[in-house]
């Protein structure tokens, strides 16, 4: 069952091994932020309910652990379900159109996702039209028991959407290449 979630599917063509590396890479460190951060978020949490229950007293810094690593839950877990094709999406006008015309539109939305994902990188980096990017959302404002600034949660939209777009480029590469992107539970679908 891991091997499934972690390994990509083999990819065919001339960069068919470059796109499962890719693939499979940001797949596992996926997984690895999901475990870490679920950890961090339920420990402390767990820690301080029993606290609060038995002594009447709390762990201050354990709110803030889940500030802080709540959006890499999030956008680690954005990415593997793009990894294996379960996000959300609308598949009325995909499932009217025959195999061709599915492929087609499939691969108009991967150049949407990556030219979001390509905009969302340039405005975080600072270079849109926001002065300052990242340290315009989050300044230089510190989490007050943990002591480290909060843009390190920011930091989780630019890694978010970094691993997005090449899951998006290693989609449109797999189209290209007449491979049928398919959830794992639905062998019959197509893309």
């Amino acid at each position: 069952m891991l091997r499934q979630i972690i390994v990509a599917n083999e990819a065919t063509g001339l960069l068919g091994p470059v796109v499962n590396a890719v693939d499979t890479t940001v797949r596992a460190v996926c997984a690895l932020i999901l475990w870490i951060t679920f950890l961090a978020m339920l420990l402390p949490t767990f820690a301080n309910a029993v606290l609060r229950y038995t002594t009447n007293a709390s762990l201050n810094w354990s709110v803030e652990v889940v500030q802080l690593t709540f959006p890499w839950f999030i956008m680690a877990g954005a990415v593997l379900a793009a990894q294996h094709s379960r996000h959300i999406g609308v598949e009325l006008l995909v499932n009217l159109l025959s195999k061709r015309p599915a492929r087609w539109l499939a691969l108009v939305v991967q150049a949407l996702i990556l030219v979001a994902c390509l905009a969302v990188i340039y405005v975080y980096l600072g270079f849109g039209q926001f002065d300052g990017g990242m340290e315009f959302a989050a300044g230089d404002v510190q989490f007050t028991s943990l002591g480290v600034p909060q843009s390190l949660s920011y930091l989780a939209l630019l890694f978010g959407y970094a691993l997005l777009g090449l899951t998006a480029l290693a989609t449109a590469y797999r189209l290209t290449t007449g491979e049928r992107i398919r959830r794992d539970d639905d062998p019959d679908s197509v893309n």
